[in-house]
């Protein structure tokens, strides 16, 4: 697979898991309904939550997921033109994944407030989903970071 194919990879499965966790924060900011949902958030606080969100995902997209995906086009070309699939993403991010989504269902099953738990996950599910989909598209755009000497 050539190095715009798996940038292209790396977008469908960032917008997808963005797409996936705004989802499933909006039950919580009260905007859609769900039976696993103890209480969700109501009236203002539904939009209020939701732009938080907006906020925190597009400060998070252009910082930090800007820098996670020149690392990401970095990794594709340190793995030459024709890498094989299944080395488009490395075990660092393999791993990272993995203990955010721990962190993802730590918070959605904890025995806590459920109104807190409304703001928290009505604020961050969709904040970090918008900044996936900013990384995804920058993904396959951006310019590597440059190959350490």
């Amino acid at each position: 697979m050539n190095q715009q194919g798996r940038r292209r990879v790396v977008m469908v499965v960032w917008v997808a898991v963005g797409l996936l966790l705004i989802w499933r924060g909006l039950p919580y900011a009260g905007l859609r309904e769900s039976a696993a949902v103890e209480q969700a958030l109501t009236g203002s606080s539904s939009w209020i939550a939701l732009g938080l969100g907006l906020v925190v995902g597009v400060g998070k997209g252009l910082t930090a997921l800007r820098k996670g995906a020149r690392r990401a086009a970095r990794q594709i070309v340190d793995r030459g033109e024709q890498a094989p699939p299944w080395t488009v993403f490395s075990p660092t991010m393999i791993l990272l994944v993995g203990l955010m989504v721990a962190a993802g269902l730590a918070l959605r099953l904890s025995p806590y407030d459920p109104g807190i738990k409304a703001w928290v996950i009505g604020i961050l599910y969709p904040g970090i989903g918008v900044a996936l989909i900013i990384g995804g598209q920058l993904v396959r755009r951006v310019a590597a970071f440059p190959a350490a000497a």
